[in-house]
């Protein structure tokens, strides 16, 4: 575009208020984010994962072959925007541990959530540097890395409905599901 064309365009948005605040949200919605170098958006900054090679999925079904029952008490909370397991919560972990050494047969799917704030790209993201972030820790405490699968579910999911922060305090998880199948 030529550059009087270009100011031409620039002094129309300005004179319209509805075009100009949609520009300046774009703008500051943009600046919230952190490039990566090949492109997108990163995440902020946290402990970097030495991940264990990923097991096939197998042959189960997340959608009917999971029971997250048994390990329900052991659903590990995060704080906001975060993959780093809280002190508070690494005993839970513990106890899971445990419960796979006395069921050596059965393994478990990881399944990690977000809150409702941020985009559906970012939060499949962030729940699946949450179960990877748990399944690392398993691994540490002696469990098969076979035996642990991981799945996002980023904020379709969620375990409160509401927008309070209790409410996203509750939504912000990973659960341990133990597969049926």
């Amino acid at each position: 575009m030529n550059p009087s064309r270009f100011l031409h365009c620039l002094r129309a948005t300005i004179a319209s208020p509805e075009i100009l605040l949609s520009l300046v949200l774009a703008v500051g919605v943009a600046g919230c984010a952190r490039p990566k170098k090949g492109g997108g958006v990163s995440a902020p900054e946290e402990e970097s994962l030495t991940t264990s090679p990923l097991p096939s999925r197998g042959d189960f079904n997340p959608e009917s072959d999971v029971n997250y029952a048994p390990l329900h008490a052991e659903t590990v909370y995060f704080a906001f925007d975060s993959s780093a397991i809280p002190s508070g919560e690494r005993g839970k972990l513990e106890k899971a541990a445990q419960w796979m050494a006395e069921n050596p047969e059965r393994s478990l799917l990881l399944a990690g959530h977000c809150d409702e704030r941020g985009t559906e790209e970012y939060n499949r993201g962030l729940g699946e540097r949450r179960a990877l972030a748990v399944r690392e820790y398993l691994i540490g405490l002696g469990v098969s890395p076979q035996r642990l699968h991981t799945i996002s579910y980023g904020k379709d999911r969620p375990a409160t409905p509401g927008h309070t922060e209790a409410d996203y305090a509750r939504n912000r998880r990973v659960e341990l599901g133990v597969i049926e199948k």
